[in-house]
């Protein structure tokens, strides 16, 4: 019945706890390994909810990509949140009913990830 989120360093938003791959990393290992590195939580995968393509996405430093992004529900495993890496300057569980203000594709995810059952949708 709860989410964690972390606020991110860059923007100060609160988001879902994403990241990117490593040279040769699978999409769950390198969710899991994300999870663990940015709160300092043990995780597991459940469910692949989507697939879609995001951006461009343009960040502060100026830089210009787009993603292919893997989205997954992940269930907590064990550990204590905390802010465990520079990308973050807080993080913390949310009951479903009292989260911060989230961008309307983490609200999107958050909402997908509760009604997950190991069909993945694919947006187009």
């Amino acid at each position: 019945g709860r989410v964690l989120l972390g606020k991110r360093s860059d923007n100060g938003q609160w988001t879902v706890i994403t990241g990117m791959l490593e040279p040769g990393e699978e999409p769950a290992a390198g969710i899991v390994r994300e999870i663990f590195e940015e709160t300092g939580v043990r995780a597991r995968v459940e469910h692949l909810i989507r697939v879609e393509v995001v951006g461009p996405v343009t960040f502060p430093n100026g830089d210009i990509c787009t993603f292919l992004t893997t989205d997954f529900s992940c269930r907590y495993v064990s550990g204590e949140a905390l802010v465990n890496d520079d990308e973050s300057t807080d993080v913390g569980w949310f009951p479903l009913d009292q989260l911060p203000e989230l961008n309307e594709r983490h609200r999107q995810l958050v909402e997908a990830a509760l009604t997950a059952d190991g069909v993945p949708h694919f947006i187009r």
